[in-house]
């Protein structure tokens, strides 16, 4: 696993027989010009189907980043409407779930286009 500052939470996970994939992980930070995100990338084979980025609620944000050591961050500069990349087909449905949140969003990618 990587520990320098350059990597930032970088992990892979295999999908079930059934397509899911679970994981646990932080809520993510924010930086400068971006709104709270994760970076995506599917593949299927060899082959990387996708490359997308998971956002979240802006109601959601705002109640995570203003608690714990999140709230000594500071206020950030870029909410979902002023990002760029935005949109809201890459929001995740969270709910609360024990301390955190549990989050699901559905990535359709089609394996077969080339004809295989």
């Amino acid at each position: 696993m990587p520990t320098d500052d350059e990597r930032y939470l970088r992990g892979a996970q295999v999908t079930g027989a059934d397509g899911i994939v679970v994981f646990t992980t932080i809520w993510p930070g924010w930086y400068r010009g971006r709104t709270v995100h994760v970076h995506a990338m599917v593949h299927v084979g060899d082959e990387r189907t996708l490359t997308t980025q998971v956002m979240f609620d802006e109601a959601r944000n705002d109640e995570v980043l203003a608690a714990g050591a999140y709230a000594g961050r500071g206020a950030r500069d870029t909410r979902n409407d002023g990002d760029s990349i935005f949109r809201s087909s890459m929001v995740m449905a969270t709910a609360p779930s024990g301390d955190g949140f549990q989050g699901a969003i559905t990535f359709d990618v089609d394996p077969g286009r080339d004809g295989r």
